[in-house]
Order: structure tokens, then sequence, then C-alpha cells
């Protein structure tokens, strides 16, 4: 199980992403990406990494309709 605060900080990161990457990845890639941004910026117990890694993959679709949401309401014309 994932701590609130880490839970956060993980939101947190997810909403910076940019669109690009993001919508560029598989599933087990934009995972992966996703998971070593995280351990780049927080220092993370092995089981941490582990519950991570699974609830990332629970949350891939709302990753990606959060990314491309965000994509479209900062630049109204991009296509």
């Amino acid at each position: 199980m994932l701590s609130p605060s880490l839970l956060h900080d993980l939101w947190q990161l997810i909403e910076e992403l940019p669109s690009h990457p993001v919508m560029q990845l598989n599933d087990s890639r934009l995972i992966s990406w996703l998971l070593a941004r995280v351990e780049r910026r927080l220092i993370l117990k092995e089981e941490d990494i582990s519950n991570i890694e699974k609830y990332l993959g629970s949350h891939v679709l709302l990753i990606r309709e959060m990314t491309e949401s965000r994509r479209y309401h900062c630049c109204p014309l991009a296509m």
C-alpha cells in the first residue's frame, strides 16, 4: 500500500508530465519511464517501487487521459 504522502508526490509528478512522451509510449514503457522519474525524485524502499509499479499499471488509462486533457486545455488550437 502506498502512503498518502507518496501518492501525493506521485500524482504531483504525473501532473507535471509533458504529454508528448506519455502518448507515444506503450503501457509497459510508460510505467517504466514514470517509475524512473519517481526514483530520480524520491528515495524509495524496494516495497514502494513494487507498489508504485502496480499502482501505475492500474492507472495508465487515467494518466493518459489527464495528460491528453491538459494538452488541449493548455493549447486549445493544438491538433
